[in-house]
């Protein structure tokens, strides 16, 4: 996964609904903004075992195949805004 730097993460006021975010692709968070607040997901680490000296290490994946919607929260924000 590759590193990037963002200044300055914090986009939107606490006191407001979010009108802005960072776009993620497949390897990670990118420094590009989104105008739109982002839905509620979460994503599903998938591991991939590596073998470091004797010990098992794990390096997970944040893609998009890994995440899921919360569909539950995403229609509560969207009866709220209605």
């Amino acid at each position: 996964m590759k590193q990037v730097g963002i200044e300055n993460p914090v986009l939107n006021s606490p006191f407001e609904v979010p009108q802005r975010h960072f776009n993620f692709d497949d390897e990670g968070i990118t420094n590009e903004l989104v105008e739109s607040r982002r839905s509620s997901a979460y994503f599903i680490p998938i591991a991939r075992p590596k073998m470091k000296g004797n010990q098992l290490r794990f390096n997970t994946e944040w893609t998009q195949e890994s995440i899921r919607l919360n569909d539950y929260t995403n229609t509560i924000r969207a009866e709220i805004d209605r």
